[in-house]
């Protein structure tokens, strides 16, 4: 993956993102505070003395900011592109602030319920991201990141029947040529036996096929330069 391209995946806030990728993409984010909160613990041992306070300690170090910050951006990017995709106003993701808010420790017990009550709404939120489908076809956000397959157009009776008078009157034209080469073979070469007769028929059949594929391309050689 480019620089160009892991930018795109988790910091643009345009476009939509479907589930799936959504998903996978929060996996790794996961990962990845899990893997610099261990770097803090390793950097700065004196966040283990107080077990009590851990969180609020690892909260005032320096490194966890520094790489909790991109990882809120990126989050609330893969939040806006999905909502995008359900054709939802990326600013619905301020209902997913409750995670944010589960950062603050206040001491005032009022507000830390308040937070924990909102932590719990963003992670319902969350699971209406994850598990909802996106809106088929192109929205007002861009087009489906969802191939969706094209339906062949339903032929008419009439369709069927012109189709099958042009295979029929194809496969007698072609019998007819046969019958005729076979003809002009037994002419020419009376002496030779069916097999001779076969291998004739065979080779001339080619010639006429390469012949008639050559027409065809340069039928549409004509065809392209005359546009």
């Amino acid at each position: 993956m480019t620089v160009k391209e892991f930018k795109h995946d988790y910091f643009s806030f345009k476009g939509r993102l479907n589930r799936k990728p959504f998903l996978m993409r929060l996996m790794m984010l996961g990962a990845i505070s899990i893997f610099f909160v261990l770097i803090v613990i390793n950097a700065e041992p004196h966040l283990k003395e107080d077990p009590a306070h851990f969180a609020t300690n690892v909260r005032k170090s320096l490194v966890f900011w520094v790489y909790y910050i991109p990882l809120i951006i990126a989050s609330i990017s893969l939040g806006v592109r999905r909502l995008h995709d359900l054709n939802l106003s990326g600013w619905w993701m301020l209902l997913g602030s409750g995670a944010l808010l589960s950062t603050v420790n206040t001491g005032n017990t009022a507000i830390d319920l308040a937070a924990a009550i909102l932590f719990y709404i963003a992670q319902l939120f969350n699971l209406f991201l994850i598990f909802f489908r996106g809106t088929k076809w192109p929205n007002r956000f861009g087009e489906d990141p969802v191939p969706q397959p094209v339906k062949e157009k339903k032929k008419t009776k009439e369709e069927r029947r012109a189709e099958a008078k042009a295979r029929k009157e194809a496969a007698e034209a072609e019998k007819r040529a046969d019958e005729e080469l076979e003809r002009e073979i037994a002419e020419v070469h009376p002496d030779w036996d069916e097999y001779d007769r076969y291998d004739a028929m065979q080779e001339a059949k080619a010639k006429r096929e390469a012949e008639k594929a050559a027409a065809e391309v340069k039928d549409g050689t004509e065809n392209k330069e005359s546009k």
